[in-house]
């Protein structure tokens, strides 16, 4: 049947599952995209700089910038892998707290096609075909993708376990390649 609707329920989305779903938007599509392969060209510096040491029996006199690299390898290495999550789950946090939007309580109706999500004052309807990425875990939904609002997030608070399930498989079904589980 075309457009058959799977589920329909009440949504009201909390402040973490906010936070974490910006967290996984922005290390993956935000301004610190590829924190990984960063990370690694500091480290791949920093054990260079640390075997070229060795080397040299870590005569800091015959390679004196080797210290000052070294401390700048290990401040972008944190500051990629520790501080760049933190600072863009801060940044969802702030998000959510300044928006009225996202606080209110919703009505989610998922169809075949696309979903709709509504409160008194917006209406959003994402067709599959917009979304880049789904990502399953075990509070939420997150869809990211589109032009109008790239994060949407279907908290599970509300649903019932029947629910769940079939929304899950629908959207592992509707987006094969772009859906995933995460604990």
């Amino acid at each position: 049947m075309y457009n058959t609707l799977i589920a329909e329920f009440d949504s009201r989305l909390r402040i973490q599952e906010y936070a974490f779903a910006y967290r996984l938007y922005e290390l993956k599509y935000g301004s610190e995209a590829g924190r990984g392969w960063k990370a690694a060209v500091f480290g791949g510096a920093g054990a260079i700089v640390l075997y070229a040491l060795a080397k040299e029996q870590f005569d800091f006199g015959r390679f004196p910038a080797a210290s000052v690299i070294i401390l700048i390898c290990l401040y972008m290495l944190t500051y990629y892998l520790f501080l760049v999550p933190k600072k863009a789950r801060l940044y969802g946090e702030h998000i959510y707290k300044s928006s009225r939007l996202l606080s209110k309580p919703q009505h989610c109706k998922i169809y075949r096609d696309f979903l709709e999500m509504e409160n008194e004052y917006e209406s959003i309807k994402r067709y599959y075909t917009e979304v880049t990425d789904c990502i399953e875990t075990e509070r939420a939904f997150i869809l990211m993708g589109g032009v109008e609002k790239p994060l949407l997030v279907i908290s599970k608070k509300q649903m019932s376990p029947q629910q769940q399930t079939a929304v899950s498989e629908h959207f592992q079904k509707e987006m094969t390649k772009r859906c995933r589980k995460r604990s």
